[in-house]
């Protein structure tokens, strides 16, 4: 991922979901349905990639408790999932969004989690 690209992420997320409110340097791309090793390009397009700070993204990846609130608020995905239909939920602004490929959020009216 370029600078430019990613600067494209963080303006369409504006902070990390987790509502940590890390330092922007702390931010990082985390990829919602997982590429794997050597996996396809197909999941670097912007629906699959959210910003989340480093301390999150890395307990996503070794704490099943973490985990399974990320697969809850829409922060990682099943491989068998849409990333373009499934929600986020920020925890910061309280909303629910979807993603598209043109780096947009969509509001969605849904409760909070």
């Amino acid at each position: 991922m370029t600078r430019r690209e990613f600067a494209k992420y963080l303006a369409r997320d504006m902070n990390c979901p987790c509502g940590c409110l890390g330092r922007e340097d702390t931010y990082v791309p985390q990829h919602r349905i997982n590429r794997g090793i050597g996996g396809s390009k197909v999941l670097d397009r912007p629906a699959n990639i959210i910003v989340l700070c480093s301390a999150v993204n890395g307990l996503i990846e070794s704490n099943a408790d973490i985990a399974a609130q990320a697969r809850v608020y829409g922060w990682k995905l099943q491989r068998w999932q849409v990333p373009e239909e499934v929600p986020v939920f920020d925890r910061v602004t309280g909303e629910w969004f979807t993603l598209d490929n043109d780096f947009h959020r969509v509001i969605q009216e849904r409760k909070a989690a």
